[in-house]
């Protein structure tokens, strides 16, 4: 019996020493500071550029994540243990920032103290133009704190704590600047870049983070989509088949659906255009 309960302590001892290394390590990187400049942008105020920004806010899905009116949101899934997601209400986040600091925010996943966020696809929005970050932090700026607002933060449960300390969840920091001045002339190339790149490869498929479903490299699928077919993958997120697209439905009627016609001919052209020089 005295060897069971020494075996007993040990273990315990154990999972409290894992457990302690786990929290404190991922902790050092939740605070961690980083130093990325900030960068003054030119904010319109005019109606056209604050309509345009609401816009670009449902294409670059802030209006998912955070809420139709960015009154933010609880996210049901995971459960605590790994994450409790909270995409807070942006009228209140950013109340204290500077526009640069809101820049900072979007395109490098950086706070106003330093720190990083976790969930924030930097990877996609650090493509978005000046001229539509412009006109997309003047739509925020309409944004009025209500009653309704999400107050609570993301927290990372002992799961999450340990997928961040073992490399398996990065940080949104995003240190070089690769945006353009302004929007160009190649949409589909930069509707790539900075919306679709959050999920996808071009030249490869690309599991999501939950490792269930498969994201498929895009020049591929988009040249099997005549055009009516691919608008309305992007609008509704439903292919060819019954099958259900999962969170290609959710992107799409949360977020590409309030892409043009005109953008969305340029996107599959680009993506053609991509596969018929990969297949060179």
């Amino acid at each position: 019996m005295a060897l069971v309960k020494r075996i007993a302590l040990v273990l315990v001892a154990i999972v409290v020493l894992a457990l302690a290394v786990i929290y404190g390590g991922s902790e050092w990187a939740i605070r961690r500071s980083h130093a990325v400049a900030l960068k003054d942008l030119a904010i319109p105020h005019d109606a056209a550029a604050v309509e345009e920004g609401g816009r670009l806010a449902k294409i670059y899905g802030c209006r998912g994540c955070h809420n139709a009116n960015a009154e933010g949101s609880v996210w049901p899934d995971p459960p605590w243990f790994v994450a409790s997601i909270a995409p807070p209400g942006i009228a209140r986040k950013i109340a204290d920032y500077s526009d640069a600091e809101v820049v900072r925010l979007i395109r490098h996943g950086v706070r106003k103290d330093g720190t990083s966020l976790f969930i924030m696809p930097t990877v996609a929005h650090r493509f978005i133009a000046d001229d539509d970050l412009g006109k997309l932090i003047a739509w925020l700026r309409t944004v009025k704190p209500g009653p309704k607002d999400v107050t609570q933060d993301t927290t990372f449960g002992p799961i999450a704590r340990a997928m961040l300390l073992f490399g398996q969840v990065q940080p949104s920091l995003q240190v070089g600047d690769v945006a353009e001045q302004h929007r160009p002339a190649d949409v589909g190339r930069y509707y790539y870049d900075s919306v679709c790149s959050e999920c996808h490869l071009l030249d490869k498929p690309k599991p999501t983070e939950d490792g269930k479903q498969i994201a498929p490299a895009l020049p591929p699928m988009a040249a099997a989509y005549d055009p009516v077919a691919f608008k309305k993958l992007l609008r509704t997120g439903v292919g060819m088949s019954p099958r259900d697209l999962g969170l290609m439905k959710q992107v799409a009627t949360e977020a590409t659906y309030a892409l043009t016609d005109p953008e969305i001919d340029a996107i599959q052209a680009y993506l053609k255009g991509e596969g018929e020089k990969a297949g060179k």
